[in-house]
């Protein structure tokens, strides 16, 4: 993608630097377990602060977060408490306003005092940008888990990684495209209410990408 958008060196390495900040402190880290992660002085941990703080990274803050807590909430309806500890990047006034959003899109139901996922199965799009790149950032997660769990750690029962290439018409193409994500939104939507039955069901990530090859 660099290269395709002819980025400059330097500014990549920013973008890479600031990007693993943002990582670690969503996973909890200190600013200064940061810096020494990252072998940075605390006068650019601070600059690295600020930047967060910008409209880069409003595609994690406004909508990544909201498919944080809607996962947690999945893998295990916890109460208000146990959710701001699940996710300890995030403050709890931005979690409670992450759970107001998912409960007024119908996607979360309150449960006395725990969060569960609502039964009924959602279709959700959105041609925003912020939620264009959120959706990068969600499918590359799930390909690196894949990666690691398929290619490095060789778990075969749970873990897929497939890569076909082959020749087809874009007519006939396109009714194949619509075919299988309407067969696999059926699918999975059977696989959840099974799970739901049961009450018991592990998180898991699909993902499907299809594009002319160059």
């Amino acid at each position: 993608m660099a290269a395709r958008f002819h980025v400059p060196m330097r500014t990549l390495t920013e973008l890479i630097r600031l990007a693993y900040f943002e990582v670690l402190r969503r996973e909890g880290l200190s600013q200064a377990a940061v810096g020494d992660r990252l072998g940075q002085t605390a006068r650019h941990m601070r600059t690295l602060e600020s930047k967060l703080k910008g409209d880069f990274f409003t595609a994690e803050a406004e909508v990544g977060l909201v498919r944080e807590v809607e996962s947690e909430v999945a893998r295990s309806n916890p109460t208000s408490k146990q959710l701001a500890a699940a996710l300890p990047g995030w403050s709890e006034a931005e979690i409670e306003q992450a759970v107001t959003t998912l409960v007024e899109e119908g996607r979360v139901v309150r449960d006395k005092t725990r969060l569960k996922i609502a039964q009924r199965y959602l279709v959700l799009g959105s041609d925003k940008f912020h939620h264009r790149v959120d959706a990068l950032n969600h499918f590359l997660g799930g390909v690196t888990q894949a990666v690691l769990q398929r290619l490095l750690f060789d778990e075969r029962d749970e873990a897929m990684v497939k890569t076909i290439s082959f020749v087809a018409r874009p007519a006939r193409l396109q009714e194949f495209l619509r075919t299988l994500e309407a067969n696999l939104r059926r699918e999975i939507a059977a696989q959840e209410e099974d799970a739901s039955f049961e009450g018991e069901g592990q998180r898991y990530v699909l993902g499907v990408f299809a594009g002319k090859e160059r």
